[in-house]
């Protein structure tokens, strides 16, 4: 059963405008994304910061809770597939709404990415 759902959609160049100043990681990128993801998306190119912030900003619609913060929870991507990492008091406030399973579908076009997030019971 789902619990809740959360969408983000972001434009690909004005992403790139506020997070690659000149080619370099803005100071903004270090405020949103853990070391772990930092170094993963670094690996895989600009396309995984710019999915990697559509889905934090899907999750945080999804949890509705302005308890959790940026690091609270990360995606790491390994090829086509993603592993979703959640701190302790994350993980609590996911068990005490029983959400068993968060679901990730990504959608991409030359302009725009877009990520829905399912918490799923």
């Amino acid at each position: 059963m789902v619990f809740s759902c959360g969408i983000d959609i972001e434009e690909i160049n004005r992403f790139d405008k506020h997070y690659f100043q000149n080619g370099i990681l803005s100071n903004l990128v270090f405020d949103i994304f853990t070391t772990r993801e930092i170094e993963n998306f670094s690996f895989y190119g600009k396309k995984a910061f710019l999915k990697g912030f559509c889905f934090k900003e899907a999750f945080y619609k999804a949890i509705n809770s302005a308890d959790v913060g940026w690091m609270d929870v990360e995606i790491v991507f390994k090829d086509d597939t993603y592993n979703i990492e959640t701190s302790r008091f994350l993980t609590k406030i996911l068990n005490d709404f029983g959400i068993t399973k968060i679901d990730v579908q990504y959608t991409e076009t030359n302009e725009y990415v877009s990520c829905k997030v399912l918490l799923i019971k």
